[in-house]
């Protein structure tokens, strides 16, 4: 019996622990939890949220500038600020996603849901910002 138990305490913990998806299996998990066109209008969370992403952009406001990103399936995110043009890398760590550009000593991460074409980027402090979902890269980032 302690050793079953054991053994599910253990597979119990590897399923709940964080992992850090590569870029290409985070787009293959996200395209596959991706849902179809009538549950696009839900609320959707983590990876499930982020398969509505990849492969599109995000725009809105953002210290009064107008800010265009996109989210390329090969981890790239390209983000222009005004006209200021910036490249980072993306990645999932368990359900919350995360950035580093260049001009960033750490990773920023966030939670993010999105419902219908509007995505909100949750920060650790609990502030969120909305932004809209637009297909694919209409500024050619």
């Amino acid at each position: 019996m302690r050793l079953h138990l054991a053994g599910m305490t253990i597979a119990l913990v590897l399923s709940m622990g964080f992992c850090v998806a590569s870029a290409k299996d985070a787009y293959r998990l996200a395209q596959a939890s991706a849902p179809d066109t009538a549950a696009a209008e839900q609320k959707l969370l983590g990876v499930a949220a982020w398969g509505q992403l990849v492969g599109n952009s995000i725009t809105g406001k953002e210290n009064g500038e107008t800010l265009v990103e996109y989210y390329a399936s090969d981890g790239t995110a390209k983000s222009m600020l005004g006209n200021e043009i910036s490249t980072g890398k993306w990645a999932l760590v368990g359900e919350t996603i995360c950035f580093q550009y260049a001009d960033q000593k750490e990773m920023e991460c966030y939670r993010l849901e999105v419902a219908g074409n509007t995505a909100t980027f949750t920060d650790q402090k609990g502030t969120g910002t909305r932004y809209q979902i637009l297909k694919g890269n209409p500024k050619g980032l």
